[in-house]
């Protein structure tokens, strides 16, 4: 009978492969996997119809793509394997691909995915992709200017983020106990005072946090402030994270999670990113990707599903794409 660690290693060592290749190997999913992948695409029932609707098209119309995770991690969650990974694909966009044009020179496209292993295969898996900082690198916005710093952020050190090894309990414990303590005080938030939070117990002050195009990055607790949490807590001033998780990863300093929605509130605020306001409830499909240092939390790279939250408020991003197309 394998171990804990065990069952975790060779999980690893089978997603390692899917994480690091723009067409994983088939042999890895069940032929009944279970796909959330992010608008247009949907939800997918089948490996056939994960590798023809989602893998095949976009992998045709990338030239010389280098699939190059810089987060890497698995753990236990309610019972399951999971193994989670961020990074970005570079290659040459050589084919129009959902409406965006071909690209000159190098592109880069984020991704932020999860993987749940039962008998040795995927039997689920949970994929984000940034497609409006992609179709802008085409010369096409699909989202209002960024509030905060622009442009396709960097990982960490390879060797800060890429967890193959099994990692000390301890280590892993205090890291998921500081997600779970700063999701907690970000629940905490009374009205649209900031402060009511408590970032500063959890996060360094030097900290980086790396949004989806459209919010962009910011660095230090000041521009977290200002560019990623208070537009958001204008819009939604009765938001909450979602809790537990669809998925919780932590493993060593690093840590991860993702939720169908993992944020919701009344849209009742300010416009945002250009949207207005529904005057309803609303949900964002997200995925936080974490690497601690010290005793505090010091980067973290964010996964929204920003075409779904749109047009749940009745606006179609994809559209501006066949725009954007137009002589």
């Amino acid at each position: 009978m394998q171990t804990h660690h065990e069952n975790l290693e060779s999980a690893k060592r089978l997603v390692w492969n899917c994480v690091t290749e723009l067409v994983p190997p088939r042999s890895a999913f069940s032929p009944c996997l279970r796909f959330w992948g992010p608008t247009p695409f949907g939800r997918l029932t089948g490996r056939d119809a994960f590798f023809e609707c989602f893998i095949l098209p976009v992998a045709t119309c990338l030239d010389d793509a280098k699939k190059e995770p810089y987060l890497f991690m698995g753990d236990r969650f309610q019972g399951a394997t999971w193994v989670a990974a961020t990074g970005d694909v570079a290659a040459k966009m050589s084919k129009a691909w959902i409406g965006i044009p071909p690209i000159g020179g190098t592109c880069r496209l984020r991704f932020g995915e999860f993987y749940k292993i039962d008998g040795g295969v995927v039997t689920e898996m949970r994929c984000l992709l940034d497609i409006p900082g992609l179709a802008a690198q085409a010369g096409i916005e699909m989202l209002s200017a960024s509030v905060g710093r622009s442009g396709v952020p960097p990982g960490p050190p390879r060797s800060d983020g890429i967890i193959l090894d099994p990692q000390p309990q301890e280590v892993t414990a205090t890291t998921r106990s500081l997600v779970e303590r700063m999701i907690a005080g970000c629940n905490q938030l009374l009205g649209s005072d900031l402060a009511s939070q408590g970032m500063e117990r959890f996060w360094h002050e030097d900290m980086a946090w790396h949004g989806p195009w459209g919010i962009g990055s910011c660095r230090g607790i000041e521009e977290f402030h200002n560019f990623a949490q208070e537009p958001s807590v204008r819009s939604f001033p009765s938001r909450r994270g979602t809790w537990p998780k669809d998925a919780f990863i932590a493993d060593g300093r690093v840590a991860a999670f993702t939720g169908w929605p993992s944020l919701v509130g009344d849209f009742t605020g300010s416009p945002f990113l250009g949207i207005p306001p529904t005057q309803g409830s609303i949900g964002q499909t997200i995925m936080d990707f974490y690497i601690r240092r010290g005793n505090m939390l010091a980067e973290n790279w964010v996964m929204i599903d920003l075409i779904r939250f749109a047009a749940d408020c009745g606006i179609d991003l994809m559209a501006k794409l066949q725009k954007g197309n137009k002589p």
